[in-house]
């Protein structure tokens, strides 16, 4: 007999949801970011801005955990869920403050598709966050899973021939390499941080089937 996990809390999966409304929006401000490489600054302190309202969302969803005697799945998972959501906020915005704090002219071809995928990697972590809200077990959150997975490879292929033409082609002053190889890790420890929250909605799924 399958057990389902019946949500008795659901504020949990308000604040989930929330948090990750926050990211999907700094996610759009990043690519707008590296698409026009206009108001650089403005832009940065507008994710700035974002990153902070996620680091109050995450601290709510805490406080609450430690409040609340039944919630919707295991503590440990909920305190890791919400962890690994502040992570990608965090991560994108060391990137994004990267790009401008180094005056780098514009961002690489390379950059700008690591950025997308970012992108389009939190529009599905918010997918999947989504749907553990009573449908852990159904193949719509496995597929938003298989999304996740599937645009960190993409994104470890990019990452991988960026750092090889830069060591292969390497810019005239060794700052710029050194700039350049620290933007592609950022952008690559962010798509690892989107994967992270997969693993873990993956062992809630897990736990409740």
């Amino acid at each position: 007999m399958r057990f389902s996990w019946i949500p008795r809390e659901q504020k949990f999966f308000d604040m989930f949801d929330e948090t990750t409304r926050i990211i999907v929006k700094a996610a759009q401000v990043f690519a707008d970011l590296v698409d026009n490489f206009d108001h650089c600054d403005r832009r940065v302190r507008d994710l700035n801005e974002l990153e902070n309202q996620c680091d109050l969302q995450v601290e709510m969803i805490l406080k609450a955990l430690g409040r609340t005697f039944i919630t919707p799945f295991d503590r440990e998972d909920i305190h890791e869920l919400a962890t690994r959501l502040d992570d990608v906020l965090d991560d994108m915005e060391e990137a994004a403050y990267r790009l401008t704090a180094f005056r780098i002219d514009k961002p690489t071809p390379e950059a700008i598709k690591m950025v997308l995928i970012i992108q389009e990697a939190c529009r599905h972590v918010q997918k999947a966050v989504n749907l553990c809200r009573g449908k852990l077990a159904s193949e719509e959150i496995a597929i938003e899973l298989r999304e996740i997975s599937r645009l960190e490879n993409e994104a470890d292929v990019v990452f991988r021939d960026a750092e090889a033409d830069l060591f292969a082609n390497p810019p005239a002053d060794y700052a710029t390499f050194i700039k350049w190889k620290e933007i592609y890790e950022w952008l690559e420890n962010t798509v690892d941080a989107c994967r992270n929250v997969a693993h873990v909605i993956n062992e809630i799924v897990v736990k409740g089937s």
